[in-house]
């Protein structure tokens, strides 16, 4: 198999992680408590689990549609305050804006899925210059199903018409990992805050590193890359 798409997460992955995710999961509650909803129906584990625990709980007290995307709308904005903070103390990974040059040198297709508001997103590649080298951004903007649902890395292989053979995901979290591992996707991992190496391969990383700099070499080593072209080779 030689690739044809890499897919990546943002926060952890091609950028240091600096969300507060446990003020923005507190936040979120107390929002969602002022609004009447009981604390045993808001976990505090994870955002996901939280907003899904929260919207489920709204369908069985008979909230409308409508309520219910205009609370929506309220959550996502208090997520958007913190997302903003995280971004602006954000740093680049090292190797990632290179392993992007790499792969894309290579002729191979680049996207990102990230559970990030799309202004925030957009702001992170282009504050690290790494805009140009990305051929599809998939924010939750754009799937309406964060994940660990796998509807945003469907459009993803949809767009560019590719199997997931053919496609290899690099995340931060085990959350990245279990999307992947739904459509048979392997999965790289990048050792961050959010899990620990043995968390990593417990949920079923291919391989993990604590940077991205080692990652062109090793799907080199698994045949898995376009060789270089002449002009790649010139370049370097």
């Amino acid at each position: 198999m030689v690739l044809q798409l890499v897919v990546f997460d943002l926060d952890g992955t091609l950028v240091t992680a600096e969300i507060n995710f446990h003020a923005m999961r507190q936040a979120i509650r107390d929002l969602l408590m002022s609004n009447g909803f009981p604390l045993e129906v808001l976990p505090m584990n994870s955002t996901q689990d939280l907003l899904r625990s929260a919207f489920a709980y709204a369908q069985t007290q008979g909230h409308s549609p409508v309520e219910i995307s205009e609370l929506r709308d309220k959550v996502y904005a208090v997520a958007v305050e913190i997302e903003w903070e995280g971004a602006r103390k954000a740093q680049l990974v090292p190797g990632a804006r290179e392993t992007l040059q790499e792969l894309r040198n290579r002729g191979v297709n680049i996207a990102i899925l990230t559970n990030d508001n799309r202004d925030v997103a957009d702001f992170l590649l282009a504050k690290f210059e790494m805009d140009t080298l990305v051929n599809l951004l998939v924010s939750r903007d754009e799937a309406a199903h964060m994940k660990p649902s796998t509807e945003g890395l469907e459009l993803i292989l949809k767009h560019f018409g590719i199997t997931p053979s053919q496609t290899i995901f690099v995340g931060d979290s085990t959350i990245d990992i279990m999307t992947a591992k739904k459509l048979r996707i392997p999965c790289i991992a990048r050792i961050s805050k959010v899990r620990t190496e043995k968390e990593l391969y417990e949920e079923g990383a291919i391989v993990v590193f604590p940077t991205l700099e080692p990652i062109i070499q090793y799907l080199d080593e698994q045949d898995l890359l376009p060789l270089p072209t002449e002009n790649t080779k010139a370049k370097g």
